[in-house]
């Protein structure tokens, strides 16, 4: 008796409902012998239901989510073809996706002719294929540091260990030092001779270095990275065979690796700025900007929210008395307390000169009181120091709740100052809502 062979099974990820019809009405039209399956994402996907032969997967607009989504999927089904979904036709794109290992590329919109041939080019490949455990240090290094890096410095991190953890033993040990002396730590546990500490601290003075070899006994090795100025990694592993360095630490690898660590620090560089142009350079506070911003956001999530409009009382008279230097350190002094006294979900913002605005999401009119309430106290129980000589301040305080008093950022921000004003007109150093006055 012939037994019959099992089809093979197509996975789709990620697909809007248009594509999985499409996938469904294609395969039915032109009798592909295949099953299909859909799942919303990778994570959600039992991979002990069956094994994937091909993994059709609808990518994000955004070219390093998409790039990164890619790689995932291969890392975790290398055996299985892979088909990309793309919103967006690019041909700088299409050369990422092929390096990173897709097997085709459909660029929305597609027709059932050209879905139906890249399903047919995939039940004409070749079953054989190489896992991850069998590529090569150069190929290792191609597939994890073209991997687009999102921000975050353990992304960088993570590609480098994903690299060696192909080469080395399961128990391997890794230790990353983000602070403290590299130095010491290195000195705690080698013994290095005067003349290789010297060459350990010139290596980490070098902003342009990369890999500084600790230890090499056999097939335990011990380096150390370092992927930004002040973060480095200390690796101490032991590998599974044998290990040609300059395979493993060759020029594919180091040029690779310094190409995506000069990418990361460029993208620091640009969250620096950004952070700069949300930031009030004095307080170190967030500023009007960041509030515009993070005020339009809630408004749109229709969630509650409370506003605190803060004045300092009598300010002007520091800075005519003392100068502008001792009443900029007021308020940097003024911020300290303020932060100190709120959750870490409150947040808080320079409005200009004097002024204040704290966020405080979730919280009703009640609560909003009490730390309205909270902040005035602290500031008046605390004595701050002019020219080392003490020196007594208080808040005017108005209240504003979204969506209780406006439905729009800007009236909500018009209510709170109001009822700044309210404060002050009742004597100062009070916390004002409509009609109530608290002191």
């Amino acid at each position: 008796m012939q037994v019959k062979a099992a089809r093979p099974h197509l996975l789709g990820v990620g697909l809007d409902p248009f594509f999985q019809e499409k996938i469904k009405t294609t395969v039915k039209k032109y009798k592909l012998p295949m099953r299909s399956h859909f799942c919303e994402s990778i994570e959600k996907f039992k991979s002990k239901d069956f094994s994937p032969s091909m993994i059709i997967l609808q990518v994000p607009l955004h070219f390093g989510n998409a790039l990164k989504l890619v790689q995932e999927i291969i890392y975790q089904y290398p055996q299985s073809s892979l088909i990309v979904i793309s919103p967006k036709s690019d041909p700088h794109l299409l050369v990422h996706f092929f390096r990173a290992g897709a097997y085709d590329v459909l660029f929305t919109p597609f027709d059932s002719y050209e879905l139906v041939q890249s399903l047919r080019r995939v039940l004409l490949r070749p079953i054989e294929v190489k896992s991850p455990l069998d590529w090569t240090p150069l190929q290792a290094a191609a597939h994890f540091f073209t991997r687009s890096i999102t921000g975050q410095w353990d992304d960088l991190a993570d590609n480098i260990q994903r690299y060696f953890s192909l080469f080395v033993n399961d128990k391997e040990e890794k230790i990353f030092l983000i602070e403290g002396s590299v130095t010491q730590y290195v000195k705690n546990r080698h013994k290095l001779s005067p003349e290789r500490i010297l060459y350990l601290n010139k290596f980490l003075n070098d902003p342009k270095s990369l890999l500084f070899g600790i230890s090499k006994k056999g097939k335990r090795w011990s380096w150390i990275i370092k992927l930004a100025p002040n973060f480095v990694c200390y690796w101490n592993v032991s590998f599974k065979t044998e290990v040609n360095g300059d395979e493993l630490f060759g020029t594919g690898f180091t040029n690779l690796l310094r190409g995506q660590r000069d990418h990361y620090e460029v993208h620091l560089e640009r969250e620096r700025m950004k952070l700069l142009a949300l930031t009030d350079e004095i307080t170190g506070l967030w500023n009007q900007r960041k509030l515009t911003q993070d005020l339009d956001e809630r408004v749109q999530s229709k969630e509650p929210f409370s506003l605190l409009f803060i004045d300092i009382d009598f300010f002007k008279s520091v800075n005519d008395q003392f100068g502008h230097v001792h009443g900029s350190q007021l308020l940097i002094d003024m911020a300290t307390i303020l932060k100190k006294e709120l959750r870490g979900s409150d947040l808080i913002y320079r409005y200009g000169g004097d002024e204040f605005i704290v966020l405080l999401p979730k919280l009703d009119l009640e609560q909003s009181k009490i730390t309205a309430l909270r902040l005035s106290t602290a500031i008046k129980q605390n004595e701050f120091s002019v020219q080392e000589k003490p020196y007594k301040l208080s808040l005017s305080v108005g209240i504003a709740v979204y969506p209780l008093d406006a439905a729009t950022a800007k009236d909500l921000v018009d209510f709170a100052d109001q009822m700044m004003y309210m404060s002050k007109k009742s004597g100062r150093g009070k916390v004002f809502h409509v009609t109530e006055v608290m002191s």
